[in-house]
């Protein structure tokens, strides 16, 4: 064996030789085996994970610095436990020996861990990026795939451990096997919702948020679970529909549907019925410019106006228009028929009664009752006023919010901080969609 003498450091001889350091005191021994485990560890972290952080930090996606945060602390620790391993073999070797199945099982738990976290934030990445980005498409991961793909993973750690600890899983196999068809046979219904929800992951016609029609329900999707889908209506009542129902439903979502790669965008019908008297051009030339005043009214495309119908005692107009979002459909109907009274009445314009119908004579109403009548109508039309401004006060400021959540999601942020603000997302667009006038 080669001398290879010693090196004195602060007053302290160091030995330099093996036979030196085998020599050495048990208490010595430990302090060595300590600082081995922590060189290690700082060599892992400092150089190894930092040289494979500095490589992922000049790439532009995101999904390669979520995968160094999360599988680095497994590979941490595997070189820990490989380290305390080699340790044990210098110090123990017979605690080394009887505990090298212990070390194995928990090498395979490590294993399994950072291939179900690689999974996780890997093939979400794939499935999005498979998804044609040229054609509206509902925004949101498959949650269902990946759970299944893990616990792939995690069934094969088991069957690993247990082969490395000799474990026999023949008879809590079969036991599992009768049970899951007692379970299933109980069950049938609910497995079927737990597969329609898979089924919905695979097609996905809506997501959280989407505001959709199911048989006659008009609400805002809240959740998606396994089991049931949850709708908030405009009444705010919570509806929960089986996932069953779901599947064999026609589903009109309004969030989805919009042209020119628009996924919001919606259409709004207004119908009006004017005198045979009124000329079609007056009427339409006064529709299409009550629209265009419209603030939640798009010019782009332009409202256009159609004659639908020549009833039995009037002409019938529908006026088309474009929304940016299902949120507005409510306050924008509102808004254009209570223009189309006023401007209607401006020009003239003659909304007819019913020819079959006859009418009683008004009682006339004295100075004073009139006097009364106006200055109550001046009332409630400002108190009405100051409702609807602060109403659209509260939307914009929601709006506003929104933008800047999703400006920042536009940013390079941990997936943590990503998550929290898609889900105050999710919150804002919910409140502005249930508001008392969206």
């Amino acid at each position: 064996m080669i001398d290879m003498g010693e090196t004195v450091i602060a007053g302290v001889a160091i030995p330099l030789d093996w036979s030196d350091i085998e020599a050495l005191e048990m208490h010595w021994k430990y302090a060595l085996a300590v600082l081995f485990v922590a060189f290690i560890g700082l060599a892992t972290q400092k150089i190894l994970l930092g040289f494979a952080r500095k490589i992922v930090g000049q790439s532009e996606a995101e999904w390669d610095d979520d995968l160094i945060d999360v599988v680095g602390s497994r590979i941490l620790l595997t070189a820990l436990v490989s380290a305390v391993q080699v340790v044990l073999s210098w110090l123990h070797p017979e605690v080394a020996q009887d505990s090298v199945v212990y070390i194995n099982a928990i090498m395979i738990v490590l294993a399994a861990s950072a291939l179900s976290a690689t999974i996780k934030i890997v093939l979400r990445s794939v499935l999005e990026a498979f998804q044609n980005r040229k054609t509206v498409v509902v925004e949101g991961s498959n949650p269902l795939i990946i759970f299944l793909v893990r616990g792939m993973v995690w069934a094969a750690a088991i069957f690993l451990i247990a082969d490395e600890l000799n474990l026999d899983l023949s008879g809590i196999l079969a036991s599992l096997a009768v049970f899951s068809i007692i379970l299933g046979l109980a069950v049938q219904h609910t497995l079927g919702n737990i597969m329609n929800s898979f089924m919905l992951s695979l097609d996905r016609p809506f997501d959280t948020g989407d505001r959709i029609l199911v048989d006659d329900v008009e609400g805002t999707v809240v959740s998606m679970g396994m089991l049931s889908t949850k709708l908030l209506t405009l009444e705010e009542e919570l509806v929960i529909i089986p996932n069953n129902s779901l599947v064999n439903s026609t589903i009109r979502n309004f969030s989805r549907g919009g042209g020119d790669n628009t996924p919001k965008r919606i259409v709004l019908t207004v119908d009006v019925g004017v005198d045979y008297d009124e000329d079609s051009s007056h009427v339409k030339h006064t529709l299409i410019r009550v629209a265009e005043d419209c603030e939640h009214v798009l010019l782009e495309p332009t409202p256009t106006v159609q004659l639908t119908n020549l009833g039995e005692f009037s002409k019938d107009y529908r006026l088309y228009v474009w929304l940016a979002s299902a949120a507005d459909r409510r306050v924008a109907r509102d808004q254009l028929l209570s223009e189309i009274d006023v401007e209607f009445k401006a020009e003239s314009i003659v909304i007819p009664y019913p020819v079959a119908v006859e009418l009683d004579r008004k009682e006339v109403l004295s100075d004073e009752a009139m006097k009364q009548k106006t200055a109550k109508q001046h009332a409630s039309k400002v108190k009405m006023n100051l409702i609807d401004k602060r109403l659209e006060r509260q939307r914009r400021t929601i709006r506003e919010e929104i933008l800047t959540l999703e400006a920042r999601l536009e940013e390079r942020i941990p997936s943590k901080e990503r998550k929290t603000l898609g889900e105050e997302v999710e919150r804002l667009e919910t409140m502005l969609s249930n508001l008392d006038l969206d």
